[in-house]
């Protein structure tokens, strides 16, 4: 944390420190969150963290699909315990018209350090923040892996599944089309998704209706018609 200075007071203007204000680059500024409003966090977790299993390759990737059930929605960020230290993939996937995982939303690679791994009872989660990714409208898949699978490869901390419960967790297939139908894993990586509600993305407008065709008796005007000075056009042209 940046260090504060504080009783140190100087008296400054009001116009001098609206022309301070006017000057400030919008380039040289921090990234800012959202301004608050009400999140919602979404965990299939159900018990204390107990093991910490080795993870997957990329091309063998540990699914979680969570489905917030909303209209629309708007990913905030990704809350993990991490159990050892390592280089960790994070691959986030929007769910295609079968609710399968489909077009790739983006791809965390990070490296965590033993200063931010958990003992799994500390309460140490690490948060990934996901603010700039486009509204969602069904279900979220994360994919879960590691580049260099082995002992000493990062790990996240898990928990027990209910056999009876909805699945949300699955390890992936070699072919991405059957990720839904590979096995269930035996435990739920603790890893959480938070999000806000938000307004459902407007509809694509159709094809125009083409016009229907004129009938005969009046698709072309009779003399009569075409010389009275009442006479208006059916239809105008934009220039």
């Amino acid at each position: 944390m940046s260090p504060v200075m504080a009783g140190v007071r100087t008296p400054i203007s009001v116009a001098a420190l609206a022309l301070w204000a006017g000057l400030g680059c919008a380039g040289m500024q921090p990234a800012k969150e959202p301004p608050p409003t009400t999140e919602l966090e979404l965990a299939y977790d159900s018990g204390p963290a107990s093991e910490r299993p080795l993870l997957p390759p990329a091309g063998f990737e540990w699914l979680i699909k969570f489905e917030p059930n909303l209209p629309a929605y708007q990913p905030h960020r990704l809350r993990l315990l991490v159990a050892q230290p390592g280089a960790l993939r994070l691959a986030l996937y929007a769910a295609d018209s079968a609710a399968r995982p489909g077009e790739a939303l983006r791809t965390l690679d990070r490296t965590y350090t033993p200063e931010q791994t958990s003992n799994g009872q500390d309460g140490k989660w690490l948060l990934e923040p996901l603010f700039d990714l486009p509204r969602q409208t069904g279900a979220l898949f994360v994919g879960i892996s590691v580049p260099n699978p082995g002992p000493s490869a990062a790990r996240l901390w898990t928990t027990a599944i209910d056999a009876s419960a909805p699945a949300h967790a699955f390890a992936r297939d070699a072919e991405p089309g059957t990720a839904l139908q590979s096995s269930r894993l035996p435990s739920m990586p603790m890893l959480r998704l938070s999000f806000v509600p938000a307004t459902p993305p407007a509809p694509v407008p159709g094809p125009a209706t083409p016009p229907a065709a004129a009938s005969p008796a009046t698709s072309a005007p009779t003399a009569a018609t075409a010389s009275s000075p009442e006479a208006a056009p059916a239809t105008t042209t934009a220039p």
